[in-house]
């Protein structure tokens, strides 16, 4: 079972999850070790923004992947950054879920979007691995 291990936060909160609450889809893509990925999270009009990703260490590799969001507009109102470390042989899905996001500098706007940056590692050291990654927002 992957191991949630939460780094640095400031205005938000992460938490372990089992799976995610998002009636949608989500974005499926693969992330490699050395080839970072980035995008952008948008709330739902309405509800406030919440972040849910799985990871799925398919191939049973000793990974580290960390995840981060933060403030597309630059402002530092926010920043949150977890890991999930599978050892070699699981081939688990583990879950991450960033959410708590604070209101805009106005006082009154909930914050709607965040930049989100996702990450691998092959603990191991050996050749390239990969995980299978989908991001969902309420």
């Amino acid at each position: 079972m992957a191991t949630l291990s939460v780094g640095t936060t400031m205005n938000v909160s992460v938490r372990s999850i089992a799976d995610t609450t998002s009636s949608g889809l989500g974005s499926s893509f693969n992330v490699s070790n050395g080839f970072p990925v980035s995008g952008k999270a948008l709330a739902t009009p309405g509800v406030p923004l919440t972040v849910q990703i799985s990871a799925e260490n398919d191939r049973g590799d000793g990974n580290t992947c960390t995840f981060a969001v933060s403030d597309p507009e630059g402002s530092g109102l926010f920043f949150g950054e977890a890991s999930l470390t599978w050892q070699e042989g699981d081939s688990s899905v583990g879950w991450v879920e960033f959410s708590g996001f604070p209101v805009r500098a106005d006082g009154v706007s909930p914050v709607g979007d965040c930049d989100y940056a996702i990450s691998l590692v092959h603990d191991t050291g050996s050749s390239g691995t990969r995980v299978g990654i989908r991001v969902f927002t309420l």
